[in-house]
């Protein structure tokens, strides 16, 4: 078949798709978790979704779904991965792939392409980090069950200091009390911009190479097929 002919039978395949009614296919039942991730995701104080640069893409999705913006709703990354790895009809976002999450989740679509690397504090000139195995001496600032915290507990790294939050790790870092965190460069720049430091009192440390940070749009396993094939071509039809 001819890549012409392919494309015209996708297209009418998400036409199909996309033309049911929401209330056909399950759709309201379904519930979007995230936490507070500038700028990845951004949260008012009244703990309502504001935007973000994964927002984007899941909200142009739940509106050509027809889905009402109650559907999103925001918790602490913890309570978020929880809900999705237990009940069907749930969605987390942003998440990274790792082994144990594949176990619980269908991961739906892709939002964005990230690297991870390892920030310490400028001034200190004592941190030397070359190779991964460089790093197990240092106490590491990770967010709990977030997919650096998985990454590392697997390479058995020995002094994690976890907390429930990534702005919080920064404010960490700077007050000495870890010596790395494992951050995307866009992440560590919006974190020190919103606590109203300077770049320049962070350095940028070795790439992860070996981890996975694409971060994606997941779904509970146990929600219907169905439901998961809407959100598929939904997100094709976003991009």
């Amino acid at each position: 078949m001819g890549a012409g002919r392919m494309r015209l039978r996708f297209y009418a395949l998400l036409a199909v798709v996309l033309c049911r009614p929401a209330a056909a296919a399950g759709l309201e039942q379904v519930r979007i978790y995230t936490d507070d991730d500038p700028p990845y995701v951004m949260v008012s104080p009244e703990g309502r979704v504001m935007g973000g640069t994964t927002v984007e893409k899941v909200s142009r999705v739940m509106r050509i779904l027809g889905l009402s913006q109650s559907a999103l709703q925001a918790a602490p990354w913890a309570r978020a991965y929880q809900e999705a790895k237990t009940r069907p009809y749930a969605m987390v976002f942003p998440i990274a792939k790792t082994r144990e999450r594949m176990q619980f989740l269908d991961f739906t679509f892709k939002i964005l392409e990230t690297d991870v690397y390892f920030y310490h504090l400028a001034a200190r000139g004592d941190i030397r980090v070359r190779e991964l195995d460089d790093a197990r001496k240092y106490r590491i600032c990770v967010v709990l069950n977030d997919y650096r915290h998985e990454y590392l507990e697997e390479q058995a790294f020995p002094r994690l200091e976890v907390s429930p939050d990534s702005t919080l790790n920064v404010k960490k870092l700077v007050a000495g009390r870890c010596d790395l965190l494992p951050s995307t460069e866009t992440g560590m720049l919006s974190k020190l911009k919103a606590l109203g430091l300077e770049n320049t009192r962070m350095a940028r440390g070795i790439k992860l190479e070996q981890l996975d940070s694409a971060l994606y749009a997941a779904f509970n396993k146990d929600t219907p097929p169905e439901v998961i094939a809407r959100f598929k071509a939904a997100a094709a039809a976003a991009r």
